[in-house]
C-alpha cells in the first residue's frame, strides 16, 4: 500500500510540474494576447484647415472599456506640429516619420517615450506633400498608427 501512495504522490508531483512548465511556456503568448485585448487603438484623419491637400492626424490608444486611460499623438498638417499626451497610467512610445519625395523610404524618424501625465508639443519642418506617419503604442506591442500628407 505504501508503494502505491508513493507512486500516486510521484504522479501528482509530476502532473503539477508539467502543469507549471506548460503555464510558464505559454505565458508569454497569453500575456501578449491579453496586452493586445487590453488596449483599443484608433486613427482620426481629416483635412488640415488652411493647408489644402494636407491632413490632421490623431493616433489614439486607450484602455478597452475605460477611455479615461489613454494616449494620443496629434499631428497638425498646417504648421507641422506634433502634440503628444499620455494619461494612460503606463509608459507610451510615440513616433513621427515622413517619407522622401518619391516615397521610396523614410527620410526622418522621430521617437520618444513619455510617462503618464506628460504632454509635449514639437514643431517640424516637413516639406509639403510628403507622406507622414504618426503612432503611439505600449511597450507590450499595442500600437495606433495613422498616416496622411504634410
Amino acid at each position: 500500500m505504501q508503494i502505491l501512495k508513493r507512486k500516486n504522490l510521484t504522479g501528482v508531483v509530476g502532473l503539477m510540474a508539467a502543469a507549471l512548465a506548460a503555464g510558464v511556456l505559454t505565458m508569454p503568448g497569453q500575456a501578449h494576447a491579453a496586452e493586445a485585448a487590453y488596449w483599443t487603438v484608433d486613427c482620426d484623419k481629416s483635412p488640415a484647415p488652411g493647408d489644402p491637400g494636407a491632413h490632421d492626424l490623431i493616433a489614439m490608444i486607450y484602455k478597452t472599456g475605460d477611455s479615461s486611460k489613454g494616449a494620443i499623438s496629434s499631428f497638425k498638417g498646417n504648421g507641422e506640429t506634433l502634440t503628444i499626451r499620455n494619461w494612460s497610467g503606463a509608459m507610451m512610445r510615440f513616433k513621427l516619420q515622413w517619407a522622401t519625395a518619391d516615397g521610396s523610404r523614410m527620410e526622418r524618424t522621430w521617437e520618444m517615450s513619455l510617462g503618464t501625465g506628460g504632454s509635449q508639443t514639437h514643431t517640424f519642418n516637413i516639406p509639403e506633400g510628403r507622406k507622414v506617419y504618426t503612432s503611439v503604442g505600449t511597450p507590450g506591442g499595442s500600437t495606433a498608427y495613422c498616416n496622411g500628407i504634410s
